[in-house]
């Protein structure tokens, strides 16, 4: 392999290490980063008062759960909404669990009842708002990368807006964003049930890479990174040619 060659995947490695790495809480949580880690069965209370764990929500079908606070004037009921629309649009309502768990202590059942009803999810079993001990709630969220800070002048909780795919106690995708489309969430259940979705890297994530992913229409193309990579061709073949030329014209000069 030529040095050029060499550089190229020691680049590759190098931004795919960095696109790995925890993300600062000034960062969206990374969505690659926790794939496979285990999470916790940790134990909720239910708007109906029923004390479940999370496995039991489960009952042997994948869980899609994010993290709210009923008190948010921010992302969490936009989040929500277009969560619930979505929803309806893809229309796999038997094959996955949906989990809204709250992750303020302040909050009650019966604050999450009047959500549910907001939501229109009254006759939805297959959706669990819950509540959960403090110190539960937080290993959950250490377990899928969510995180939250109270911020004292706004007096709400900062915090990002996701989805985590959960299957069989373990983290198969994150979806990270102030909105939830009905395209990324069909592609969200297909992997928590078990089929294959192809992975493509983050538009923006990885700046040295050979194709790009465009969301919109749901091809690939090729980046500048692909022609980087062909950088070491071209100078491999150069060089050769340069070397048998000179060799030529030295045969020319002492036949």
């Amino acid at each position: 392999m030529s040095a050029w060659a060499s550089l190229a995947v020691v680049m590759c490695i190098a931004t795919a290490a960095k696109a790995q790495s925890p993300d600062p809480r000034d960062t969206p949580p990374d969505e690659e980063r926790l794939l496979n880690a285990a999470v916790p069965d940790i134990w909720l209370t239910t708007t109906s008062g029923m004390r479940v764990s999370l496995s039991q929500i489960a009952s042997g079908k994948p869980i899609l759960l994010t993290f709210v606070f009923t008190r948010c004037v921010g992302v969490c009921s936009p989040f929500l909404m277009t969560w619930r629309a979505a929803d309806r649009a893809v229309g796999r309502q038997d094959k996955y669990r949906r989990v809204v768990l709250s992750f303020d202590p302040r909050d009650t059942t019966a604050d999450l009842l009047v959500l549910r009803q907001h939501l229109a999810l009254k006759e939805h079993d297959d959706w669990t708002l819950a509540i959960g001990d403090p110190d539960d709630v937080r290993r959950l969220a250490a377990a899928i990368g969510f995180w939250w800070d109270w911020d004292q002048s706004r007096q709400q909780f900062d915090h990002p807006a996701m989805l985590a795919g959960i299957r069989d106690g373990r983290v198969v995708r994150l979806l990270v964003g102030g909105s939830v489309t009905s395209a990324r969430l069909d592609e969200l259940v297909r992997e928590v049930s078990g089929e294959f979705v192809p992975s493509y890297p983050l538009p923006g994530r990885v700046p040295f890479r050979c194709v790009q992913f465009d969301a919109a229409t749901g091809r690939m193309t090729l980046d500048w990174g692909f022609g980087l990579l062909l950088v070491p061709v071209f100078t491999t073949s150069i060089a050769t040619f340069a070397m048998f030329a000179a060799g030529a014209r030295s045969r020319r000069r002492h036949p």
